[in-house]
C-alpha cells in the first residue's frame, strides 16, 4: 500500500485508506444499494400491475364550450393525486403517483382524440368530463397502437419507418406560455381556437403516414408553486442596492419597466394554479415510400410555436431522445446503432406511455449501452396551459372537415332506465 502511495503521491494514501477501512463503508453501501434496488423493483411491479382504459372523445357537430371547461376538468382530476402515505405503501407496495395520457393522433389524415386513464379512476374521469362536456361522448376503445407492429424491427419488415421526438420548455417552468385566455381577448371577428393550428398539421397527414402526439400528465405537488414564488422574489430583488447614508441604511430599488412588471405578474398567475408534471412525446410512422422526415421534424414544433411568448417561455425539441443522430455529436461513433437504439426507445415509450423512472438507479437498470435513458425531461404545466394544448375543439374548428363527428347529439339516459342489477325485470 505504501508503494502505491509512493507512485501517485498523496492521493494514493487517501485511496489506500479507503481500501484499508473497507469494513466500515462496505456494509452501509451494500444496504443502501439493496434498498434502492428493492424500491426500483417494487415500483416496476406496481406500474406493471396498473390496468388502463383508453377512452376516445367523439364530438358533436357543435361545441360551444371554451377551453375553460377543460381547465375545470383538469383541476378536478388533479384532486385524485395519490402518493405513498407510509412505509408499506412505498417499500412493500412500490406505490407511485398515477398518470394520465391526453392524445391526438392522425391515421392517414383521420384525426382522433383520446384520454388514457387508470381503469380504477375511469368513473372519476368520465363523471368529471361529462360534467363539463355533456355533449361529448366517451367511448372505450382498443389501443390504436395495436394497429402497428410490436417493435421497430417489425416496422421495417412491413416497409415502414419511424421518426420520434420529445418537446421541452426553453426556460424554467415558472415562466408562462400563451394560453387560451390571450386568444379569447382577440376581437370576436378574429377569434381563433388555440388548437386549430395543431389540428391543421394533423390534417396534412396523407395516405401511408401516421402522426401521434401524447401529453403524459401526473398531478404535481405544491413544490413547483414554491419554486415559482422563489423565482419571483429573486426577480424582485435584482438590482437592489443597500446604501449607507447619513441617516442610516436604506434599500435603493430600481424602477421596473412595464414589461418587467408584467412578467412578474404573469409568473405569479402561472404558479397560482394547480400543475401537472408533463412529458410531451410524438412519433411519426410512415411507409418507406411516403416517409417525409422534414414534415416530422418541423410540423409539430411549428404548431407549438404559437404558444410562445417573447421574453417569457416557449417550446423546443429535446435533442437527446430525438431520432436524429449525427457523427458530429458526442460520442461521435456508432451512429447507426445509436439511431436504432433511439428509435426502439421512443417507440417503446410511446406505445407503453412511459413516464421517466423515479430514481437514477431505475434509469440505469433500464438503460442501453448506446442509450442511457437519462434524457427525458418532465416539466410542470398548469391546468390553464394544458387546457390550451388539449381540449375538445370549438365550433370554429368543428365547422371544417378536419375531424370525424357524431351524427347525433349525445343525450342523457331515458327516465326509468334500470341502473342496478335488482331493477332488472324478468
Amino acid at each position: 500500500m505504501a508503494f502505491f502511495g509512493d507512485l501517485i503521491g498523496p492521493v494514493g494514501y487517501y485511496i489506500g485508506a479507503i481500501f484499508r477501512f473497507w469494513w466500515i463503508w462496505l456494509a452501509p453501501s451494500l444496504v443502501t444499494l439493496f434498498v434502492f434496488t428493492w424500491l426500483a423493483w417494487k415500483r416496476a411491479i406496481y406500474k406493471n400491475s396498473i390496468e388502463w382504459t383508453l377512452l376516445e372523445l367523439r364530438f358533436p357537430r357543435e361545441i360551444e364550450k371554451s377551453p375553460k371547461a377543460m381547465e375545470q376538468f383538469l383541476a378536478a382530476i388533479h384532486g385524485v393525486r395519490n402518493e405513498p402515505s407510509d412505509f408499506m405503501d412505498k417499500y412493500l407496495n412500490g406505490e407511485v403517483t398515477l398518470w394520465f395520457s391526453l392524445e391526438i393522433i392522425s391515421l392517414e389524415g383521420e384525426i382522433h382524440f383520446y384520454i388514457r386513464t387508470p381503469t380504477k379512476l375511469r368513473k372519476i374521469v368520465e363523471g368529471n368530463f361529462y360534467a363539463h362536456y355533456p355533449m361529448v361522448d366517451l367511448q372505450e376503445v382498443s389501443d390504436y397502437m395495436d394497429k402497428f407492429p410490436p417493435n421497430v424491427h417489425s416496422l421495417y419488415g412491413q416497409e415502414q419507418d419511424i421518426w420520434g421526438a420529445e418537446v421541452q420548455l426553453v426556460k424554467d417552468e415558472a415562466y408562462p406560455l400563451r394560453t387560451y385566455l390571450q386568444y379569447e381577448n382577440i376581437e370576436e371577428a378574429m377569434a381563433v381556437d388555440p388548437i386549430a393550428g395543431m389540428l391543421e398539421v394533423f390534417s396534412r397527414v396523407e395516405k401511408g403516414e401516421n402522426l401521434c402526439l401524447q401529453f403524459l400528465i401526473r398531478p404535481a405537488t405544491s413544490a413547483w408553486r414554491d419554486k415559482g414564488e422563489t423565482l419571483v422574489k429573486k426577480l424582485k430583488t435584482e438590482g437592489q442596492k443597500t446604501i449607507v447614508g447619513p441617516i442610516g441604511e436604506y434599500t435603493d430599488r430600481p424602477i421596473r419597466t412595464p414589461g418587467e412588471t408584467q412578467l412578474l405578474k404573469a409568473i405569479e398567475d402561472n404558479v397560482s394554479k394547480s400543475g401537472f408534471e408533463t412529458l410531451i412525446r410524438y412519433i411519426y410512422i410512415a411507409d418507406v415510400n411516403s416517409m417525409n422526415k422534414d414534415f416530422a421534424r418541423r410540423s409539430i414544433l411549428s404548431a407549438f410555436n404559437q404558444y410562445s411568448v417573447q421574453d417569457m417561455n416557449s417550446f423546443r425539441r429535446n435533442p437527446h431522445p430525438t431520432t436524429d443522430v449525427k457523427w458530429v455529436y458526442f460520442p461521435w461513433v456508432f451512429v447507426s446503432r445509436r439511431l436504432e437504439a433511439r428509435k426502439h426507445r421512443i417507440f417503446y415509450n410511446y406505445r407503453h406511455r412511459k413516464m421517466p423512472e423515479e430514481s437514477d438507479l431505475s434509469k440505469i437498470l433500464t438503460a442501453h449501452v448506446l442509450n442511457l435513458n437519462f434524457s427525458q425531461r418532465v416539466f410542470v404545466l398548469n391546468t390553464e396551459m394544458l387546457a390550451t394544448l388539449f381540449h375538445p375543439p370549438t365550433n370554429i374548428v368543428l365547422t371544417g372537415p378536419i375531424i370525424d363527428r357524431m351524427t347525433a347529439k349525445r343525450m342523457g339516459p331515458p327516465q326509468g332506465l334500470p341502473i342496478y342489477q335488482k331493477d332488472k325485470k324478468v
